[in-house]
């Protein structure tokens, strides 16, 4: 016989609904939603609402959600399924607070809040997972590769502390990227082709299955395009599938499998006035010097091109995700495992860069109600341990080919994540939250060729205190205070194994945010204002060696990060579009970012170099319900972002305008088409920070792709 829900477990589902039916009342037009509190009027049953223990609904995510007191996002497939999103950070770009941007074709650099600045290839500063699995390494980075848009079914974003729900102690907080499974799927069948500018093909599949105790969802994506720039080809084949298996009405497991090889050329970066003046071109040779009047101009190395940079990256991950309903409380594990394999050939100085790591992990957090106190009292308790080997070794670049081997060591990293939250319900419409965490790395390298053995050992006790707001049925106000740790990872100690284990800090924080969101007749929104004291932030420099440049980590000193993050939709002439069946909405999302040194000793109060001040997004969308759309969406940087910590040169402002049109031809046949940088603007999406570029002149620069087209049809069945 079945077990009978308890008391407790019964009020957690009457308020899930509850807050269900408060958002859902008045649905009309699918849902885009980027910070928790715009668009919340919009959502619909579309019969994806079949969640399971394991694979919550979006109405359940979006439920849970709103009980965080702090700023947080979801972001649904249905926003970015109509335009040619690459990686997740095209995802997030309407998401307020969060900064994405492109340093390579299916690499993109996401920063919230100032986390990982202006780390290179292998990013820090934020920690993400799937299906509440971690897929962030022990080593304290993240492969964003590992994600393809094109099999997510919703992501959550954690700014911040409020990440604390899956343990997280990173300053960006974390980002949890549902999959579609057999029962939340839109579609069995699911075909999707499209092409564009560049010689760019991709062509998407999936199929989903459900029974009584089963269900599965596999996904395949291939891609393949030369790239805006030369040198950028990127050949790319993703797979993405899951089992699940109601084991009793009380327990149910889900195997994950993601494989992928992603092979990309690298085009290098450029000086800003070469970056302005042919933003095709692919990176020209290194130069340095003069250092001295009359000093010579040497040649270093002969460039991207000759040299075949590139980055071929594979990953096979496995994990299970198991939860068990026990009345009063919930408990889930999860464990993985991961095989990474990386060939990185770049500069003549750097070489070719060849690991093949292992990481194993394990997963436990325990959640329930509280028998006292309002209905939204509950609890957890949770704890990560992961577990990453690394085999890294370093050859000689001979134009492309790898030469003698020039280093190797052994790399072990470990983390360790303990965390317990209590949410206080005092009244119904006052909840106060208390929480900490308690994490511990370790990384440590062992020379076996031409490199220096190193250890270091990191921990921290970081607590968190929040109070949430029910100002009425549609408006919550919140606030919190919290610390922030972030260990340096391995790329971090070494150089990427260009230079010997560094002596560094870790990073520590402590923020504050206040906020509010909510929906009033046509107008809803979602805004943030956060200050985050730093002590030894990570900051990269871009510097000459021997034989080249190669980018190493320092601690800084103190620093600020502080800013506003806001989001706002409005639907004008509401009532009467939707009697027409028809919808009109205009959205934006502003980012303030303020990041200063606090009188440093050497760089005062200047900002920080590698993420522009203001970042504004607007988009403007008309639906005739079930028939077609069209939007337009502007990018407006005013300011680029500083190149440099002395602050003597900036990479230029700019505004981008992307078109978007998609028509049914008949049910679930449909055909769609985008054109970004409609003007064809020149700019820099992307840069590597120096010290003082008025000395250097180095080439940092990666210029944004020009006018592009694409389109394709999608077939659902």
């Amino acid at each position: 016989m079945s077990p009978q829900p308890s008391f407790a477990s019964k009020r957690r589902r009457l308020l899930r609904t509850s807050l269900f039916a408060l958002y859902a009342s008045a649905a009309a037009n699918p849902a885009f939603a980027q910070g928790i509190g715009q668009r919340q009027e919009e959502i619909i049953v579309t019969g994806s609402r079949d969640g399971t223990l394991t694979s919550p609904s979006i109405e359940d995510a979006r439920a849970e959600l709103q009980r965080v007191p702090g700023a947080i996002g979801l972001v649904e497939d249905e926003g970015f399924v109509d335009i040619f999103a690459q990686s997740i950070g095209d995802t997030l770009e309407l998401t307020p607070g969060v900064f994405a941007d492109t340093s390579a074709q299916r690499e993109s650099r996401i920063s919230i809040r100032g986390s990982g600045l202006n780390s290179s290839f292998e990013r820090r500063g934020l920690m993400v997972l799937r299906d509440g699995v971690p897929i962030s390494r022990a080593a304290g980075n993240t492969e964003f590769q590992e994600i393809d848009p094109l099999t997510v079914h919703y992501i959550e974003v954690f700014k911040g502390a409020n990440g604390l729900r899956y343990g997280s102690m990173q300053l960006g907080g974390a980002v949890n990227v549902s999959s579609p499974t057999g029962r939340t799927a839109r579609a069995p069948v699911s075909l999707r082709a499209e092409s564009g500018s560049f010689g760019t093909f991709r062509a998407n599949a999936s199929i989903a299955g459900k029974g009584a105790e089963t269900d599965y969802w596999i996904g395949v994506t291939g891609l393949a395009s030369n790239g805006y720039r030369e040198h950028s080809n990127v050949k790319s084949i993703y797979g993405h599938g899951n089992l699940g298996w109601q084991i009793a009405d009380n327990i149910e497991t889900r195997f994950y499998v993601t494989a992928l090889s992603d092979n990309f050329e690298l085009a290098g970066s450029l000086t800003l006035e070469d970056a302005l003046a042919d933003p095709r071109a692919a990176g020209r040779p290194v130069t340095i010097g003069p250092f001295f009047p009359g000093g010579p101009v040497t040649v270093l190395d002969s460039g991207p091109v000759a040299d075949d940079w590139d980055r071929n990256l594979n990953v096979v991950r496995i994990s299970n995700l198991t939860v068990i309903d026990l009345g009063g409380a919930e408990l889930e594990l999860g464990a993985w495992y991961s095989r990474r394999s990386l060939d990185h050939a770049i500069t003549r100085f750097a070489g070719v860069i060849v690991q093949g790591e292992d990481e194993i992990g394990g997963s436990i957090r325990l959640k329930g109600d509280l028998p006292f106190l309002a209905p939204q009292s509950r609890w957890q308790i949770g704890a990560t341990y992961a577990f990453g080997s690394n085999d890294a070794q370093v050859f000689e670049n001979l134009s492309g080919e790898r030469g003698v081997l020039t280093s190797r060591s052994d790399q072990d990293s470990s983390l360790l994540m303990t965390y317990a939250q209590l949410d206080l319900g005092l009244t119904d419409a006052v909840t106060v939250i208390a929480g900490g965490q308690y994490a511990r790395a370790m990384r440590d390298v062992e020379a076996i060729l031409n490199t220096v053995t190193g250890r270091g050992e990191f921990d921290q006790f970081n607590p968190r205190i929040g109070l949430l707001l029910d100002l009425s049925e549609n408006i919550q106000v919140f606030g919190n205070i919290n610390r922030s740790f972030e260990p340096p990872s391995l790329s971090d100690l070494t150089a990427g194994g260009a230079f010997p284990f560094a002596p560094l800090e870790e990073q520590r924080a402590t923020v504050f945010e206040i906020g509010t969101r909510g929906q009033s007749g046509i107008f809803s929104w979602d805004v943030a204002a956060y200050r985050a004291e730093l002590e030894n932030e990570f900051l990269d420099f871009t510097v000459p060696a021997a034989s080249g440049f190669v980018t190493v980590t320092g601690n800084g000193d103190r620093t600020i990060h502080q800013g506003l993050e806001f989001g706002i939709d409005v639907r004008p002439a509401r009532k009467y579009l939707e009697t027409r069946g028809q919808s009109l909405r205009l959205s934006v999302a502003y980012t303030f970012s303020d990041f200063v040194f606090d009188d440093d000793p050497i760089y005062g109060d200047n900002q920080l170099a590698g993420v522009p001040q203001h970042t504004l997004i607007a988009e403007a969308r008309f639906d005739q319900i079930d028939k077609w759309y069209l939007s337009t969406t502007l990018r407006f940087i005013p300011d680029g972002p500083w190149a440099d910590y002395a602050n003597t040169q900036r990479a230029p402002g700019y505004e981008t305008v992307q078109l978007t049109a998609g028509f049914t031809v008949f049910k679930d046949f449909e055909m769609f088409g985008s054109v970004e940088n409609l003007f064809d603007r020149v700019f820099i999406s992307n840069l590597t920070t120096v010290a003082d570029q008025s000395i250097s002149n180095s080439a940092i620069y990666t210029p944004g792709q020009g006018r592009a087209f694409f389109g394709g049809i999608r077939v659902r069945f």
